[in-house]
């Protein structure tokens, strides 16, 4: 069996166009979602002159415990200083000296000539290898560059110490039997790749992608650059991990990924790309227009059991009790109107679990703005008796939830966080909806209030309360 290096890009390629940047928050929850994933090199973009960059680096290096961390970097030393600064107190750094090798991208985009580039190529390589102990070299567009010259270049970047090579279909034209063939010449002209790991980054323009990269693992490719960044064209993650999913086994390929939360987790992922969060949120994602109609395939006749069936699709665990009062709300919703996703979310933060809540808000006071870090100060009740607690946090939301856990003694792993308008106008009424992980089950709470950080904490409460009212219970 071939076990498959796993590498995402998708932080990397959000950072490449303006409509799909992620915010801090954002990019660290898709982080920790690839992690969570298995996923075992997680790729960044460049550290800029910007401060949020070489912030947003460190704290993902210093985060994370599993996956490789990968920061490319330009053909300059001061490009590899600025990044290595970042991902020095990291647990597993890489360095990824990424140059152009086809003509058109050396001369027309960078302005540089071959001679030129095989030198500085020697050179940054070098200088990376003394800093770092993993050091990855990427040829762009060398699926459309001079043989001779390739080689070259791959000879140079691996005698000067480095453990990856990255071969890229930029254009993603390549025939999965093209890709095949070209390898094989690398190969036949750099022996020297049998002694490193060598990976592929292919578009997937001709939507043939997963069947090159099979191909190419055939062919001795160790490595498999995937993202779940739309709009990319790189191989997409959920569509290659579902080939080995499904077919690894009989191509003899296998990879470290956990398939069982593929889909979910995709899904999260396709929701933080997709959308930018509610100001201080956690996690805000798409609540209109992108709905999946529950209608569609539970109509208002629906049975009982297709109602439990499709709540245990949405992640949700419900009692019998619970089920029939949700069943019953279902079935007046319907009568005038779509049922979507979130209304039977709704309903279960409404119905499941209710019963005398444990913690109850009190009141809150919020500083936030853009030239202050976000404090929120909240005094909650728990069996009447009144706690409070003050904490920081990125964005008045989460700076209440941070709080809030303070008084509860404990953390809790938000598995979503939703937020809405339900009715129109300057004063309309914020609906949030909240979802929290423990002990491997998800509990759900809903908080309805004109002012949505007020909607947001006592959704966040309630949720709370039904993990407590099951662990006195049991």
């Amino acid at each position: 069996m071939n076990k498959i290096i796993i590498a995402d890009m998708s932080l990397r390629e959000s950072e490449q166009g303006n409509a799909a940047r992620l915010s801090f928050k954002e990019k660290l929850e898709t982080a920790k979602l690839l992690e969570k994933l298995r996923i075992d090199v997680i790729e960044t973009g460049p550290v800029s002159g910007a401060p949020a960059d070489a912030a947003f680096i460190r704290t993902l290096a210093a985060s994370l415990e599993n996956s490789v961390v990968s920061v490319p970097v330009d053909l300059d030393k001061h490009s590899v200083d600025m990044a290595w600064e970042t991902l020095s107190k990291g647990r597993k750094p890489r360095l990824n000296v990424v140059a152009p090798t086809s003509t058109v991208q050396m001369e027309y985009g960078r302005q540089m000539k071959a001679e030129a580039l095989l030198k500085l190529v020697s050179e940054i390589t070098a200088y990376c290898v003394s800093v770092c102990p993993d050091v990855e070299f990427t040829a762009v567009d060398s699926a459309r560059s001079e043989p001779g010259f390739l080689a070259a270049v791959l000879k140079a970047a691996i005698a000067a110490g480095a453990g990856t090579i990255t071969l890229c279909d930029s254009v993603g034209e390549q025939l999965p039997g093209e890709l095949s063939d070209f390898l094989a010449a690398v190969y036949d002209s750099v022996p020297e790749l049998s002694g490193v790991t060598l990976s592929l980054h292919l578009k997937d323009n001709l939507g043939l992608a997963s069947a090159a990269a099979l191909r190419g693992i055939n062919a001795g490719a160790a490595q498999i650059k995937v993202s779940s960044c739309a709009g990319s064209g790189t191989l997409s993650l959920e569509q290659f991990l579902n080939v080995i999913k499904i077919r690894g086994e009989t191509l003899g390929v296998i990879c470290g990924v956990n398939s069982t939360a593929l889909q979910r987790t995709s899904s999260q992922l396709a929701a933080l790309a997709g959308v930018g969060s509610v100001s201080g949120s956690r996690s805000a994602l798409p609540t209109g227009g992108n709905e999946k109609s529950f209608e569609a395939s539970l109509p208002e006749n629906a049975s009982i059991d297709d109602l439990r069936n499709h709540i245990m699709t949405l992640g949700y665990d419900v009692t019998g009790e619970d089920l029939e009062r949700i069943y019953s709300q279902f079935k007046d919703i319907a009568r005038n109107k779509k049922v979507v996703d979130r209304d039977v979310e709704a309903l279960i933060a409404e119905t499941a679990g209710q019963a005398a809540p444990t913690y109850q808000l009190r009141n809150y006071v919020i500083n936030s703005g853009s030239a202050i870090t976000a404090t929120a100060f909240v005094e909650i009740t728990k069996d009447s008796i009144p706690k409070s607690a003050l904490s920081a946090g990125d964005g008045p939301i989460d700076a209440a939830f941070r709080a809030a856990e303070q008084v509860f003694g404990a953390h809790f792993d938000l598995e979503e966080f939703q937020i809405q308008a339900v009715t129109g106008g300057r004063e309309a009424t914020g609906d949030a909806l909240v979802k929290l992980r423990h002990a491997g089950k998800l509990y759900s709470g809903r908080g309805v209030s004109t002012d949505i950080i007020g909607a947001s904490i006592r959704a966040y409460l309630s949720a709370v309360n039904k993990i407590e009212n099951e662990e006195r219970s049991r």
